[in-house]
């Protein structure tokens, strides 16, 4: 069902790419997705999102009477060929704006965001990417990876309890270590272990006797769900009671499906609400989608991605001005404390902080649901 709904998404995609001038106004936008990499798991149901709720908006109105097409090419995670990529989008195409994915992938375009004004909506949250002076041409939907790292090192204070780390090198998985470090030296939180894993290993073993020796209670993750999972079944195996805290890619709706029973009790800072949790069109229209994942939060802030994109264009439209790449970051920096279709914690940009969320809430596995259990928002 799945491949079969995912393949007509790429039709929709294709037949987007061929189609020419048409009587309507049109507006083209960018994608460039990850469905091959190892982290495709996250890749394919974030671009989905994004393209279903493209489709959604443009069945309800599109902007201000607009349709919009989305010109997607799919890189793999892979930084040359999303370089190239995103110079084809923003010379041929001449794309204002383009949905993206990973982090080193996403920082490798800043250059040349900035340079041809192109707006970027990357998938990942790394810290290099809210710098406003660095990268001003972009804006994410949830909090910045370094930020969710501290208020997941003040969780554990919270909880009076210690830390060790387990994550990829490089990447996203190692991207806020070091500010985990550095909130944890001031909220005076032990980290007392420390390991790498890769994003699909076959066990955990080695790293749970590690954190069992160490005395670890709680383990923030810097992985995929399927890295979770492993831990969070190796952890049982093994009799340890240590709480993992997933990072946005780690505690998501496949971990719980994937570890079973195993994954009772284990934390995440979860990216979105849970599915139907909320009573708004969006989640109305997310349920309605046909999409064989829906639930998933990957699949919800690809829908949050585009919704807030519409919203950004409709301001444009509103105050008569054209949709382009300086325009749209005059738009996006108006927000304040706004969540597209109440999909993710509330957004607020300014011209010299591009930081998205401060709200960094905690979810727990209960009875096999993402349940929150812990709000917290930092201080800017």
């Amino acid at each position: 069902m799945k491949r079969k709904w995912f393949f007509g998404m790429a039709l929709v995609a294709m037949a987007l790419l061929v189609v020419g001038t048409t009587a309507q106004a049109e507006i083209v936008l960018g994608g460039i997705s990850n469905r091959t990499a190892p982290t495709s798991d996250s890749g394919i149901p974030h671009m989905d999102g994004v393209l279903a709720a493209w489709k959604w908006i443009n069945a309800n109105g599109g902007i201000d009477g607009e349709k919009v097409k989305v010109v997607e090419i799919e890189c793999g995670y892979d930084v040359p060929k999303t370089v190239a990529a995103f110079k084809r989008l923003a010379g041929q195409y001449k794309v204002p704006l383009v949905h993206g994915f990973g982090t080193p992938d996403s920082i490798a375009v800043i250059p040349f965001s900035t340079r041809t004004k192109t707006i970027y909506m990357p998938v990942s949250y790394a810290k290099e990417m809210v710098d406003s002076k660095k990268a001003p041409y972009y804006f994410m939907t949830n909090a910045d990876y370094s930020t969710a790292g501290r208020s997941a090192v003040q969780f554990v204070k919270h909880k009076n309890g210690n830390l060790a780390l387990i994550y990829n090198p490089g990447g996203f998985g190692e991207a806020p270590i070091a500010d985990i470090k550095d909130e944890a030296k001031k909220d005076g939180v032990a980290v007392v272990a420390e390991e790498n894993i890769g994003y699909v290993p076959t066990d955990a073993v080695q790293q749970v006797l590690k954190f069992k020796k160490a005395g670890a209670k709680y383990i923030w993750m810097g992985n995929t769900d399927s890295a979770m999972a492993v831990l969070a079944k190796d952890l049982k195996k093994q009799g340890d009671n240590a709480k993992i805290i997933g990072n946005v890619y780690a505690g998501t709706e496949a971990f719980i499906k994937n570890a079973g029973p195993d994954a009772e009790g284990h934390y995440t800072m979860y990216g979105s609400v849970p599915y139907g949790s909320t009573n708004t069109p969006a989640m109305k229209a997310i349920e309605a989608s046909g999409y064989p994942d829906r639930a998933n939060t990957h699949f919800i802030r690809g829908w949050a991605q585009a919704m807030m994109a519409a919203d950004a264009m409709r301001m444009l439209k509103k105050a008569g001005k054209p949709i382009n790449g300086p325009n749209l970051k005059w738009a996006f920096e108006q927000m304040k404390d706004y969540s597209p279709g109440g999909l993710v914690p509330p957004i607020t940009f300014t011209p010299t902080d591009h930081r998205a969320s401060m709200v960094v809430p905690v979810y727990q596995v209960q009875n096999g649901k993402w349940v929150k259990v812990w709000d917290n928002t930092l201080p800017r």
